[in-house]
């Protein structure tokens, strides 16, 4: 019913799916592999407590679709023990990604028991299907989020309210952002499309998480949630990485900067030490072949990199300002690229046009006077020619 996306069930199929379900805890099922393993070593009985707590992520994945939230009403069975039991099938996935797609299996970075971590390092075909669980995870969370957060411009009741608070303290919690951090990182290494579909996954709600931090720097501007920014911008610069995920980080970049609070400070982080390799990306998204949903928020983290922050702010890590660092990635070429290649007279092209207007007109005008000035060729020797005059001065 749900994994199948059946659409064709009647609303009273839909509703007694739902009568049943309330019977069962959702916490009981998503902390169900941990319970089995407290009574029993048997492996295929563990292996279908982590199939039974993965459909519970899918579950919860359809039950926070926005088209079904308000229905289920969310913020009902949204309790710290659901919570909790999210964030440890999170924290399983991450264990077993990370023995999967990098074949990491030391030093691991979430709280499970050690006769979990070694289950999924000595079982494979338990790790493959775990790994999996971080998507559903990733989705549920980024749903529950988007759902509430819908709320706060008309003001919410007291089950919406704390609803609200119990979810901030799981996505800000330092066990959430180190699990993203690891989640993200498997875009950059070239493990495939599975692996980049988590990553992609995991930066959509890393942007929440730095988004809803932002809102309260005072009480979190020590948290892990920080190393989020980082990791997105290791995943632009990476080589290895898929279009889709690039792609992904500068929707979440983007969609994280505007109207921040901490807009400023934001920028300075992402262009950080990295600003060469930022600028090329950046300037790369604007012409690659994929690139038209892409596009927009590139350029938009371009303009207001260039409008926001100080053009010198680069020159102790590069030796250059700002606008000659992009000019030098190519820049202006991708502006004029945009420009050329939209017919629909969009905000896009317009943007693109006042960048050069802006930025790049002084040099624009200097490239046309250096072509009219071209030196040519007459026997071994140079001749400046100035433009031809093709008609007479008339000062009366």
């Amino acid at each position: 019913f749900i994994r199948g996306g059946d659409t064709s069930s009647s609303s009273s199929t839909t509703a007694a799916f739902m009568t049943e379900l309330q019977r069962v805890d959702l916490a009981v099922l998503l902390s169900l592999p941990e319970s089995i393993q407290s009574i029993t070593n048997n492996v295929e009985c563990i292996s279908a407590s982590f199939d039974v707590a993965i459909e519970t992520c899918w579950l919860m994945v359809f039950l926070t679709n926005h088209n079904e939230a308000a229905t289920f009403g969310i913020e009902q069975w949204l309790s710290k023990e659901v919570l909790l039991g999210l964030v440890t099938r999170l924290c399983s996935g991450v264990d077993a990604s990370m023995i999967r797609y990098k074949e990491i299996d030391d030093d691991l970075s979430t709280s499970l028991a050690d006769e979990s971590t070694s289950l999924l390092a000595s079982d494979s075909r338990i790790a493959y299907k775990v790994s999996n669980s971080s998507l559903p995870c990733c989705r549920a969370f980024t749903n529950i989020a988007i759902y509430l957060d819908s709320f706060s411009l008309w003001g919410a009741g007291e089950a919406m309210s704390q609803a609200k608070q119990g979810v901030t303290s799981a996505l800000l919690s330092d066990m959430t952002a180190s699990c993203l951090v690891e989640l993200i990182s498997l875009g950059s290494i070239g493990g495939g499309s599975e692996a980049s579909t988590i990553a992609c996954s995991a930066t959509s709600l890393a942007s929440i998480c730095l988004t809803n931090a932002s809102h309260d720097f005072e009480n979190y501007q020590s948290s892990a949630v920080w190393s989020l920014l980082p990791a997105l911008v290791q995943g632009l610069i990476a080589p290895m990485s898929f279009f889709e995920f690039h792609r992904e980080i500068v929707w979440a970049i983007w969609n994280m900067i505007q109207r921040n609070r901490l807009q400023h400070r934001l920028l300075m982080e992402l262009i950080g030490t990295s600003a060469e390799e930022v600028a090329t990306s950046l300037t790369g998204m604007l012409t690659a072949l994929q690139s038209s949903d892409a596009v927009e928020p590139s350029l938009g983290i371009v303009d207001m990199l260039l409008r926001t922050l100080d053009e010198n702010h680069t020159r102790a890590t590069t030796g250059k300002s700002l606008k000659i660092l992009f000019e030098e990635v190519g820049l202006v070429d991708a502006l004029w690229y945009v420009c050329d290649n939209d017919v629909d007279e969009s905000n896009v092209a317009e943007k693109a046009a006042e960048l050069i207007d802006d930025f790049y007109e002084e040099q624009e005008e200097d490239d046309e006077g250096d072509d009219e000035m071209m030196p040519s060729v007459n026997g071994q020797q140079f001749q400046f020619q100035a433009p031809t005059n093709t008609g007479q001065f008339n000062f009366s």
